[in-house]
């Protein structure tokens, strides 16, 4: 039935793609472990490599490596994992990944289009939807962005609309992020000023096309030179993630584009009320590549469970505290819908204790 549940601007959401949300998240708290930026493991792997002294450049086949060591450890600890289909179509990856972590399988190319000198980056698709709507529980894409360049930014719109028609077809829920990009010669302190007005000007566009949004925050500081130098106030973080919140009609999830753990704890902390949950990667566990007990695969895993895990948890309990159910943004759901998900109180899910106030 196409009216099982209806988002408020009257997109209805199928039984079956409702169904596989509840299954994997009856009480609402939509925590992600984002592991699908290929060309960052490859930078990641090569840091590795030298880190360890190997001279390797390293390939697909070191990506999937990774990225099988790390689904083996998140069973328990998130409710959905994102990967490329490197990944996820390898043989037995589902079985490593286990059966209680929803699969989000990305769609998009590493390399977008790019086009008038790289002021325009159009996104294109590495596979098709229908070639791995068998292998995911739901889909992901990413488009990156400059909201100044029409052009590439009406293409981005067609790709993103294309996917979102797709994930309807096959009855998998779309997660929709969007990346303000660094323009060339554009310094990265230029690049951060411009987030508050390019992340509301993206969240209006393309919050719509597809179920979930998946959204950074303005930065609150960048390094530069060894220096820290603040951006914007964590003020300006809220106000921005309100302004999105109120226009994006679906629920948001926050992504880490490439923050150290501690600001990524930061901005979710500042916005965990107007969100979802996290969609995170890197900021969990990049230093495990480097870590000093990092010598060879196994060793890098062990430092992946040393670092990441407890990282996850702590993101993960704030927002089964404080983020929105991913429900939240339906204006109306059937009854059998609303038997399919948990509304009577959140249990957090970490040891309980108390040693005084």
């Amino acid at each position: 039935m196409e009216n099982f549940a209806v988002y408020k601007d009257g997109v209805s959401v199928s039984e079956e793609i409702f169904s596989i949300l509840a299954k994997y998240s009856p009480s609402g708290v939509f925590d992600v472990f984002a592991s699908d930026q290929h060309s960052s493991y490859l930078k990641l792997t090569e840091s590795y490599f030298k880190h360890i002294g190997v001279s390797k450049k390293p390939d697909d086949n070191d990506v999937k490596e990774v990225c099988l060591r790390f689904a083996k450890h998140l069973g328990g600890n998130t409710t959905a994992a994102l990967f490329n289909h490197l990944a996820y179509l390898s043989p037995g990856f589902r079985e490593t990944l286990g059966k209680d972590v929803m699969l989000i399988g990305r769609l998009e190319d590493t390399n977008t289009e790019s086009v008038d000198g790289g002021i325009g980056q159009i996104a294109r698709f590495a596979v098709k939807p229908e070639e791995v709507a068998h292998a995911v529980d739901g889909f992901k894409i990413l488009v990156k962005l400059n909201p100044a360049h029409k052009p590439s930014w009406e293409k981005n719109i067609e790709f993103a609309s294309a996917a979102f028609e797709a994930a309807k077809k096959f009855k998998k829920p779309l997660f929709t992020e969007t990346l303000l990009f660094q323009l060339p010669g554009e310094s990265k302190l230029d690049f951060a000023k411009r987030l508050p007005e390019g992340l509301i000007a993206m969240a209006k566009d393309f919050g719509p096309l597809g179920h979930f949004y998946k959204t950074q925050v303005p930065l609150l500081w960048i390094e530069d030179g060894g220096k820290i130098v603040q951006v914007v106030s964590p003020q300006v973080v809220r106000d921005t993630a309100k302004e999105m919140e109120k226009i994006s009609p679906r629920p948001m999830l926050l992504l880490s584009a490439a923050v150290d753990f501690e600001q990524y704890c930061a901005q979710y902390g500042i916005v965990c009320d107007l969100i979802s949950g996290p969609m995170c990667g890197r900021a969990y566990f990049k230093e495990a590549f480097t870590d000093p007990t990092t010598k060879d695969w196994d060793t890098l895993e062990k430092a992946f469970v040393k670092i990441a895990l407890p990282r996850i948890q702590t993101i993960r309990r704030l927002a089964s505290a404080m983020s929105q159910p991913w429900w939240y943004k339906f204006s109306s759901m059937s009854e059998k819908a609303k038997s399919l998900i948990k509304t009577d109180g959140r249990q957090m899910p970490s040891v309980k204790a108390d040693f005084g106030y």
